[in-house]
């Protein structure tokens, strides 16, 4: 099967399973991957219980329904992608821009490949240590793929301090998350905004995802290339 007929195959039924959970699929899907990494940007995936919500302020509301919805679209779509791929791929990492109403859902077979490479990769490494550094810790690492113009995935590894440890120890996992999220995108986005010659393009969108409890971390990055 040709790469697109793969991503296609793969936005379709990320449609469909979308929809089947949330009650209303995304106006579009687009997919994009290389062999240990999967990416899934959605576009206009809001229902109308969630408009009244955002409406009311309750943000937090929506973020905790959505983590439950996505508790049982995962072990589906891990599923459908290794019948699909005929890969399996280990972890999904997923965020959402409530303000754009865009989302993106990561799945990676263990850890990024030391094998990519693109222009301008090991200063986009360096740039995001040093923006980590600064609301964290340094990173035990930082890798990076640039799937296309558009998407740039970029995976870390050992990034919490101890207070944080103790703060998913203690069960408050969720308000560490939003905590994080604000400031790591902040960060992100004045750092990429500052250097955007390293995008070659603008970041439109910046995700942010943790898996605490193996202390790794997935951020995506949406691009408007200069070429467009």
């Amino acid at each position: 099967m040709e790469i697109k007929d793969k991503q296609n195959v793969v936005a379709g039924f990320t449609a469909r399973l979308l929809r089947k959970h949330f009650g209303k699929g995304p106006e579009a899907v687009f997919v994009s991957f290389t062999d240990d990494v999967i990416c899934i940007y959605v576009r206009d995936l809001l229902t109308p219980v969630e408009k009244v919500l955002l409406e009311n302020n309750q943000f937090g509301m929506v973020y905790a329904t959505r983590d439950s919805l996505m508790e049982k679209c995962i072990p589906e779509l891990k599923e459908q992608i290794k019948d699909e791929t005929g890969h399996y791929f280990n972890h999904f990492y997923y965020d959402w821009n409530m303000e754009t109403n865009g989302g993106v859902i990561v799945a990676i077979k263990d850890h990024l490949s030391d094998e990519s490479d693109y222009p301008g990769m090991q200063m986009v490494n360096e740039l995001v240590a040093a923006v980590t550094k600064k609301t964290e810790r340094l990173p035990d690492k930082v890798k990076s793929v640039k799937l296309n113009n558009r998407t740039l995935v970029i995976y870390r590894e050992g990034i919490l301090v101890n207070i944080e440890k103790e703060i998913v120890r203690s069960g408050e996992e969720e308000v560490l998350r939003k905590a994080k999220g604000n400031l790591e995108k902040q960060e992100l986005r004045k750092a990429f905004d500052k250097e955007s010659q390293l995008l070659q393009g603008t970041a439109l969108e910046i995700f942010v995802d943790w898996s605490f409890e193996s202390d790794q971390s997935m951020i995506v990055v949406i691009i408007d290339p200069n070429d467009n």
